[in-house]
């Protein structure tokens, strides 16, 4: 008779086993949530500099469409010290809105205007006037000056309440004194002759009958600023006359230099750069603006250890937070 036990074994697995594969899963583990602790960190930090390099870049892109645009009055000879060749038509009785000459005397202001570490973070703020690059040209029928309307060739981007700079550049000795009118628009009609012309109502009668060697240019005053924007981030903002809106989110601050032509005659190219304080009531010796942003990430914890950035005149600056932080910086020449 056989023995039982001799035939058959049981086998399993021994408690050693169980600990040796429970240390190797443990190593297993942990590379995986290493490499995913690793790629998490990556793709916050890349996605953090690609959000600051589209923010910054646009930011700079749109401040130096509007600084191209300082000073710019069409084709007319416009000084802001010898006004006699513009009619100013607008004042507090003609203007539909409250006037405001901060925003709205183009007279007696110019084409930059900047102050310094008045905004959030110690950022300075600049008002930008001019026309903007869109015009239309006079076409018929010549309304009398008496008349206070025009029509023009069709401007689809003009609406109630813009202000126009209309202007005659043809030389001739027909022209009298105000070559130009400031006029604010009170209604405008796109639609007629079949949407190729547009009929523009005006606050104030025209200094003269404006005829087909005229044309016309859209005023702006336009500031930017940084303050704290919806969700409390500090950022860009752009005030086109009193509506002020939050143009890009994250930008920490805001620095200005001014470029002075100091040659006389000037040859408008900048001999030094200077902060508003120190160009004093002279703007009109500006030929150049840089613009410095410095501009963080939304969120905080992007970087192991807080960055050290280098901001004005060199300085190294520890950041507060674990943000990611980068400066864009341009130098936009006045060509106006």
């Amino acid at each position: 008779m056989k023995n039982i036990h001799n035939q058959t074994k049981q086998l399993g697995i021994s408690m050693v086993e169980v600990l040796v594969a429970l240390i190797i899963s443990l190593f297993l583990l942990g590379g995986i949530v290493q490499v995913y602790v690793g790629n998490k960190t990556t793709f916050a930090f890349t996605s953090a500099l690609a959000e600051i390099q589209e923010n910054g870049r646009f930011a700079v892109d749109m401040m130096s469409q509007d600084l191209r645009l300082a000073g710019e009055w069409g084709c007319i000879n416009f000084d802001p010290s010898n006004t006699s060749n513009v009619n100013n038509t607008l004042s507090a009785v003609t203007m539909i809105s409250p006037y405001n000459p901060l925003l709205h005397d183009y007279h007696n202001r110019d084409g930059i205007e900047g102050t310094e570490n008045d905004g959030l973070n110690g950022s300075d703020s600049i008002t930008i006037r001019g026309g903007k690059t869109v015009q239309a040209n006079i076409v018929s029928p010549f309304r009398p000056a008496a008349t206070p309307s025009i029509v023009s060739t069709v401007a689809t981007s003009l609406e109630v309440n813009d202000i126009l700079l209309v202007q005659r550049c043809g030389a001739n000795d027909l022209l009298i004194d105000e070559e130009a009118d400031i006029l604010q628009v009170t209604g405008v009609d796109h639609t007629i002759a079949g949407g190729t012309k547009s009929d523009i109502s005006l606050s104030a009668p025209k200094s003269q009958q404006y005829q087909n060697d005229a044309s016309l240019i859209e005023l702006q005053t336009v500031t930017y600023s940084i303050g704290t924007g919806a969700s409390g981030q500090p950022a860009l903002f752009r005030a086109d006359f009193a509506n002020n809106q939050e143009l890009v989110e994250g930008v920490q601050e805001m620095q200005i230099l001014y470029g002075i032509d100091t040659d006389v005659p000037g040859d408008q190219f900048p001999n030094r750069y200077v902060n508003s304080t120190l160009v004093g009531a002279n703007f009109q010796n500006v030929v150049a603006i840089r613009v410095m942003l410095l501009v963080r990430s939304i969120d905080d914890f992007v970087t192991e250890a807080p960055q050290t950035y280098t901001w004005i005149g060199g300085a190294q600056i520890l950041a507060p937070d674990r943000r990611l932080y980068q400066v864009f910086s341009n130098t936009i020449a006045l060509r106006n």
